[in-house]
């Protein structure tokens, strides 16, 4: 969205106040620049762009004219690093240093530096690299190419501890760290012991190919018998019932490598025969001392294994005598399991085992007293209106706040504190260099380089001055920013800040057209991207409702949507058009149910088929959701639900979380 300045809390109507604070900015904060020229902002926003025009298209000429003229524009550095990138491979040394010396810090100089890097790299000036090398900056790859260029440089202590250290990784390394990896291995650095070290994070990784590899260091009979027994335990996982072998070596030297092999074996063999698993595990720990780490890794494998094999009272009686050695995550598993099971005594009983702390958590405070009506034996099984917690609970903006408002028939309580910045605050921030660039970025639709920005600027910001930036962030209309400088400041009551109305007229019409209430869109939205219509999560999933290509594909060919490419999937419009109507198939295949259609919106319409399948209609709406195997999908369909109540506050409308049917169907 390119900002408007149609507004006051706009750009265009307040050209003559962003101009002064620009000048201000020029002369305290980067002197270093040139005084403002008499070229009015928006003729300097005209030529940065015609300078990029002219960039893109080979015209040095005309780029060169433009940036004599386009004078103190925040955004000269950006056309500078942009023509300087084109001609690294001539070394323009001096002009490099010179940009690197004028910005160093900024996220434009490490993206430079970074393409210099290679550029020296791949032309052998190892000096140079040397002399330009920042290593809080560096690849992988690039911290490989510093150090072997200092040991070729005599500089051999330091650098080969660091060369071993990023060779000691239970992964394969870019192959750009080959030739300082060959250099260590010619000259003998690589010892048996930093050899076994990787083989063993190789192993537990499952990276067998690297594993093959390493065994070649492995010269002493120890090390062999050792490698071959983890190599072979972790493929066969009954062989950690070798008690002579682990003996062998655990008894006479106590080594921790082994105990990881154990550990390792008896996690794996506790999946498919726990019992037998149990057995050696109890003769282990008679003679050997494990880790506290190893003692929960091995205890929740052995529990979990138990239960899944149909031995739940064993499992449970070994987690009852072990609590002191598992973490709460155990116990939330256990919980989980008695409620898909609709065991609401069970619920209580696991729910009392927790820590105190844990107890006094909102979901299991909610869950203790939902269980304890779930379990009356009378007809009547709804709360009792006087029921204190869900009184407690009721005043608290979340999805439990929400569920007990629901029970009581009260309103919903968005428990909202609103924030204030003043304009002398605001206007010191806005003097910053690094959001002057900031909102230069935005207006020409920069938005990774507005981010990148961003975050440098205000990287050691209290919480009061992230407020102030998000109220800043709102004045110019970016809502993502608005959004994530309010999580930067972990301040979590402003809701007028935290979920902004953002794209309005898009969602208003979409919603119509779709049936999809509006409320329930935005909430999506808000979960997905924080109202970033330009981003790409790591799956691929891109813009404002985090469409997968193919899915966009698909359901425009289903509704007979022109759509012509993933690129669409950045325009706001093209993606809430397409996010709404993905959002009302959902709908319809789950008889208009929200929790499944939210649900599948974010796992897929076939595991949520799945899991209904599993619990047979048995139970509570609010149970299947505490239960559903992924932590991730179970979050997502608690945060949609109550975004969407703060958003029906903010449009006024009466809705409720879920309607009578939703609440009264079992899943």
């Amino acid at each position: 969205m390119r900002i408007t300045m149609d507004r006051c809390t706009g750009l265009r109507a307040c050209n003559l106040q962003l101009s002064t604070l620009l000048l201000l900015a020029l002369l305290f904060v980067a002197p270093s620049l040139s005084i403002a020229s008499s070229l009015s902002l928006d003729e300097q926003r005209e030529l940065y762009q015609e300078a990029k025009t002219a960039l893109s298209k080979g015209d040095q000429s005309k780029y060169k004219s433009i940036l004599s003229r386009i004078g103190d524009y925040p955004l000269r550095p950006f056309l500078e690093y942009t023509e300087l990138s084109k001609r690294l491979s001539r070394l323009p040394k001096r002009d490099v240093q010179n940009f690197l010396s004028k910005h160093d810090g900024t996220p434009i100089a490490s993206r430079l530096r970074y393409q210099w890097l290679e550029t020296l790299r791949s032309k052998d000036h190892w000096q140079d690299y040397l002399r330009d090398y920042q290593s809080n900056k560096a690849t992988t790859a690039q911290q490989c190419y510093y150090h072997l260029a200092r040991i070729r440089h005599g500089d051999k202590s330091d650098a080969i501890l660091e060369g071993v250290k990023l060779w000691s990784v239970g992964k394969s390394q870019p192959k750009g760290c080959d030739k300082l990896f060959g250099w260590l291995i010619k000259n003998n650095q690589i010892t048996e012991s930093i050899a076994w070290q990787r083989y063993t994070s190789s192993v537990l990784n499952h990276k067998y190919k690297l594993a093959r590899y390493l065994k070649r260091f492995f010269t002493s009979t120890r090390y062999q018998e050792l490698a071959e027994e983890f190599y072979s335990v972790d493929r066969n996982h009954r062989l950690v019932g070798d008690y002579t072998f682990f003996n062998k070596y655990t008894l006479k030297n106590n080594n921790q490598e082994v105990y990881e092999v154990i550990t390792h074996g008896l996690r794996h063999l506790a999946r498919v025969d726990a019992t037998t698993a149990l057995k050696h595990w109890s003769r282990y720990q008679q003679i050997h001392e494990f880790t506290p780490t190893q003692k929960n890794q091995i205890i929740t494998a052995l529990v979990k294994g138990l239960y899944a094999q149909e031995h739940v009272t064993s499992a449970d009686s070994y987690l009852t005598d072990n609590l002191e050695y598992v973490d709460v995550a155990l116990l939330e598993w256990r919980t989980r399991e008695a409620m898909r099971e609709a065991h609401w005594h069970d619920v209580l009983q696991w729910i009392d085992r927790m820590p105190n702390e844990l107890q006094q958590d909102n979901r299991w405070r909610y869950w203790k007293t939902r269980a304890l009506q779930l379990n009356s034996t009378t007809a009547d099984k709804q709360p009792s209106p006087k029921d204190d917690t869900y009184e407690q609970l009721s005043i608290t903006r979340s999805f439990y706040g929400f569920l007990s408002s629901e029970w009581l028939g009260y309103d919903y309580s968005m428990a909202h504190r609103k924030t204030s910045a003043s304009s002398e605050q605001i206007a010191q921030l806005e003097q910053l260099l690094g959001f002057i660039r900031t909102r230069e970025l935005i207006y020409h639709e920069e938005y990774y380089f507005a981010r990148r920005e961003w975050r440098y600027t205000t990287r050691n910001f209290s919480e009061a001055e992230w407020i102030t930036a998000a109220h800043l962030a709102r004045q110019w209309q970016w809502h993502n920013g608005v959004i994530t400088s309010m999580i930067s400041a972990s301040y979590w009551d402003d809701v007028d800040l935290r979920f902004p109305m953002a794209f309005k007229e898009s969602f208003q019409r979409h919603a119509s057209q779709t049936g999809v209430p509006i409320h329930l869109l935005y909430a999506v939205a808000r979960q997905e991207s924080a109202l970033a219509h330009d981003v790409t999560s790591p799956a691929g999933a891109k813009g404002l409702m985090q469409l997968m290509p193919a899915t966009a594909k698909e359901t425009a060919r289903k509704n007979n949507v022109r759509y012509r490419g993933d690129y669409e999937l950045y325009e706001p419009e093209m993606n809430i058009t397409l996010g709404s109507r993905y959002y009302s198939q959902m709908l319809k295949r789950f008889d208009n149910n929200r929790i499944l259609a939210t649900a599948a919106y974010n796992a897929g319409p076939h595991r949520v088929d799945s899991w209904t399948k599993k619990t047979e209609s048995k139970l509570p709406f609010d149970a299947w959701i505490e239960t559903i195997p992924f932590r991730e999908t179970r979050n997502y369909v608690q945060n949609v639900l109550a975004f969407s109540m703060i958003y029906a506050h903010h449009l006024d409308n009466n809705e409720r979380i879920l309607s009578e049917k939703e609440k009264n169907q079992l899943l």
